[in-house]
């Protein structure tokens, strides 16, 4: 299990500067990736969403919905067969010119 918080932090969003809009499924919060939004908001990182565990493994996609951006990258989920991650992207493109990078390609 693990938290959105870690999966942020492991990716390296900068929560100084970053910014996170989070979209609240409301009681289908056991599988927000198959679920509609119920409300729409920007987070700081004291909002207790980013603390809830989940399971990233197969099955109900349970990471909560999120977009967020900072300086250098925008973060969003990906979900394979319910199995989910964060997919990172850089903002800039010339990030992706270097020999060893590689372009985001999410899902499954």
């Amino acid at each position: 299990m693990t938290t959105l918080r870690e999966c942020l932090n492991d990716a390296g969003f900068d929560w100084e500067r970053g910014v996170i809009i989070y979209h609240d499924v409301g009681p289908d919060r056991d599988a927000p990736g198959w679920a509609n939004a119920v409300t729409r908001e920007k987070i700081d990182s004291t909002h207790p969403i980013l603390d809830e565990r989940f399971i990233t493994g197969y099955g109900a996609p349970e990471m909560p919905r999120f977009f967020a951006r900072d300086e250098a990258r925008i973060y969003h989920p990906a979900q394979h067969d319910g199995s989910t991650w964060v997919v990172v992207t850089d903002i800039d493109p010339e990030c992706y010119l270097g020999e060893d990078s590689q372009t985001p390609y999410p899902g499954g």
